[in-house]
C-alpha cells in the first residue's frame, strides 16, 4: 500500500496535477471575465438634475446588455467550458503519447514474417511449400 501511495502520489505527478488544474483555471476565469466584458459598455451620464444639468461634472455609467443573472450564468457557463477544454487538451496529449507508443508495439508485433526456407521441414500440423 505504501508502494502505491509513493508512486501515485509523487513529487512530479503532484506538481503536474496542480499545474494543469492552475491552468485550466485561469484560463477558465479570463474566459468567463471575457463575456462580462463583451456583455457591458460604459456611458457617461446624461444631463439632469443630478448634475446640475452638465453644471457638475458627468459620471461614467456601466450598461449591461444582458440581465444581470443571464450575464452572470453565461460568464459561468463558458469559463467552466473552456476550463474543461484546457484539461481535454493536456489529457489528450498524455493518450497520444501512450497510444503512439501501444502503436509501435503493435507495428513492430505485426511486422511480417521472413519467408521460410523450402528445405527446412515444415512445423508439424502444417503442410511444407510446393517445390519451386
Amino acid at each position: 500500500m505504501h508502494e502505491f501511495f509513493r508512486d501515485t502520489l509523487s513529487r512530479q505527478k503532484l506538481k503536474q496535477l496542480f499545474v494543469n488544474t492552475a491552468l485550466g483555471n485561469f484560463v477558465g476565469y479570463i474566459a468567463g471575465s471575457l463575456v462580462t466584458v463583451v456583455s457591458t459598455y460604459h456611458s457617461v451620464e446624461r444631463r439632469a438634475l443630478r448634475n446640475l444639468f452638465g453644471i457638475l461634472p458627468r459620471k461614467k455609467v456601466v450598461v449591461h446588455l444582458l440581465p444581470e443573472w443571464a450575464e452572470w450564468l453565461l460568464a459561468l457557463l463558458v469559463g467552466f467550458m473552456v476550463m474543461e477544454y484546457v484539461r481535454y487538451v493536456i489529457n489528450r496529449k498524455k493518450y497520444l503519447v501512450f497510444f503512439k507508443a501501444a502503436a509501435k508495439i503493435r507495428v513492430s508485433r505485426a511486422a511480417p514474417q521472413p519467408p521460410a526456407d523450402a528445405s527446412a521441414p515444415a512445423p508439424a500440423g502444417q503442410q511444407a511449400p510446393p517445390p519451386a
